[in-house]
């Protein structure tokens, strides 16, 4: 098979097990607080992870150094746990329309994040570009629904742009500043240290819940949120990404709306309003002229 397309294959499985978090989060948040829901999420990817990077193959370059490790940390933790944690939080606050689109606008601040590490080149066109992607962004706000059941609100809106920001971070520092130890070491140290972190959260959150009464697709949607978006996605996510341009690879949250919206229109009952949808044909331009124009 052609690596390219594998590789390329390999990241549309990426971007399906991403838009199909957002239904999976919404379906657990009926019956678990948001917090909890975080912290129960890191410990499952801890618990995968850990022997993961245990059964791997030991070679010199795995080998963690004290800047290797610093590495490890500002990326597993400082990025992709911080990112994660906005998202849960931003998610059970606002609609999977609102925050996919939102998420839609990463590439535009890995361009210009890459550009102030001196790794991608800043121009009008991109400045042009990032200006009409957040341009859609308020629109999204300016005509939200006030009355909607499950409506997006402006604080959940805006966790998920932190989110946004966090991935994007992590995304072209990642890209700068490439760990030896790979995707698998930047996981488990997110991850396991995210854990023990979020343990006073788990504690904390837990307190006066019915674990009794959590359904069989409440524990399967917490499963999924663990392994399945967060181990499998993001194992794919570091291995394209030593492998893919950074704004490449972030140009694939274009995908993420798409299925995600429709994933929730069809199991959620959620709507696509015309607001939402020119909202987020004027995200989209942006994106697409900042990158295909700068």
């Amino acid at each position: 098979m052609n690596p390219h397309l594998l590789l390329y294959g390999l990241v549309f499985v990426m971007v399906l097990c991403w838009s199909g978090n957002y239904v999976a989060a919404k379906i657990v948040f009926r019956e678990m607080p948001a917090l909890l829901v975080m912290s129960l999420r890191t410990v499952i990817s801890a618990a995968l992870m850990l022997p993961i990077y245990l059964r791997r193959p030991r070679t010199a370059v795995s080998i963690w150094t004290r800047r290797e490790m610093g590495l490890l940390i500002l990326l597993g933790i400082g990025g992709m746990m911080l990112n994660q944690l906005f998202w849960t939080l931003g998610v059970a606050r606002t609609t999977v329309v609102h925050s996919s689109m939102i998420m839609a606008t990463t590439p535009v601040f890995v361009l210009f994040m890459a550009g102030m590490m001196g790794i991608e080149r800043i121009t009008l066109p991109k400045i042009g570009g990032m200006a009409i992607a957040m341009a859609g962004v308020a629109m999204l706000q300016i005509f939200r629904p006030k009355s909607a059941t499950n409506s997006a609100t402006l604080t959940g809106d805006f966790l998920v742009l932190l989110c946004a920001l966090a991935l994007a971070g992590n995304t072209a520092y990642g890209k700068k500043h490439k760990p030896h130890s790979g995707g698998i070491g930047v996981n488990t140290v997110g991850y396991v240290g995210g854990a023990a972190l979020m343990l006073p959260a788990l504690w904390f959150s837990s307190r006066g819940v019915d674990f009794g009464r959590i359904t069989l697709s409440g524990w399967a949607g917490v499963f999924y949120m663990g392994a399945i978006s967060s181990v499998t996605g993001y194992l794919i996510y570091y291995y394209a990404l030593v492998r893919i341009p950074a704004s490449r690879m972030a140009a694939f949250q274009y995908l993420q709306p798409v299925f995600a919206s429709l994933m929730a229109v069809a199991m959620l009952g959620e709507q696509l309003t015309g607001a939402a949808l020119a909202a987020g044909g004027v995200i989209f331009a942006g994106v697409f002229i900042t990158e295909r124009f700068g």
